[in-house]
């Protein structure tokens, strides 16, 4: 039987969806998944492995728990053989809360489309390793790279704006760094009043207790051994840009909202 790109499977749902005028568009995506996802026949967990999250993370994108990310969406997109209007087919967008009237309020608010990641790593192996995992993540993330420490120093001391890449969501730091002792620049990093807020994951191969307890001294939002398996690297990278991207209000994005 011909089926038409996205034809047939966008209606099944719709009348269901409808009925509910309170819905969120949130949850309406997460409903139109979860049925796409059952006349699949595909499980949670078969679809996390697909898109390479965790099945926890599409239970909570059926639910409306979470923002689907443009890229995430691409994805799904992919699974079903279907285009991303089919997800929003029906809904109707004069329902939608008035969000002006209430600027400070955050609730159900989620990640922007583009996260920007600054990368301080000296080592042009490691840069690109990193980059070849970071591809087959998502591709609304856009990666800096800064090479030593000295060069960031010199931002923080001359209270300098970064002019020639948008200020960081979220910065990975290795502590290894030629030109600077990484917790060092940890702490210049989170004294500046200007980057404190930025989440700072450590990003390193070595791995003791000492080392791990000054990295969250130095106020460090995480910390991620380099692993010298590239899959388990890019394993746990994954894992970490899935709640850093898609589970919390990164403080960049939360001071653009208001």
């Amino acid at each position: 039987m011909e089926r038409k790109p996205g034809g047939g499977q966008e209606n099944f749902s719709r009348n269901s969806l409808v009925k509910d005028k309170n819905v969120s568009i949130d949850g309406y995506v997460g409903q139109k998944l979860r049925d796409f996802r059952k006349r699949a026949a595909i499980t949670l967990l078969e679809l996390a492995d697909k898109v390479g999250v965790s099945h926890q993370q599409i239970h909570k994108y059926e639910l409306g728990q979470t923002k689907i990310s443009t890229g995430m969406l691409y994805k799904f997109c992919k699974v079903f053989s279907v285009t991303p209007n089919c997800f929003f087919e029906g809904f109707s967008f004069d329902n939608m809360p008035d969000m002006s009237s209430n600027d400070d309020d955050l609730i159900g608010y989620k990640n922007f489309d583009q996260i920007n990641i600054l990368l301080i790593e000296g080592d042009a192996e490691d840069q690109l390793l990193f980059r070849r995992a970071l591809e087959s993540f998502d591709p609304s993330i856009n990666l800096y790279c800064i090479h030593d420490g000295s060069e960031f120093f010199n931002i923080l001391r001359l209270k300098a704006n970064i002019t020639h890449i948008p200020v960081p969501d979220i910065i990975f730091l290795n502590l290894n760094m030629p030109k600077a002792e990484g917790h060092a620049l940890l702490r210049s990093i989170k004294q500046n009043r200007e980057f404190q807020h930025i989440p700072i994951i450590v990003l390193t191969g070595h791995l003791s207790r000492k080392e791990v307890m000054n990295a969250y001294k130095n106020f460090a939002s995480g910390y991620i051994h380099k692993s010298f398996e590239y899959e388990t690297f890019k394993k746990h990278l994954h894992t970490t840009l899935s709640y850093w991207t898609e589970t919390v209000i990164l403080p960049q994005q939360s001071q653009q909202a208001g």
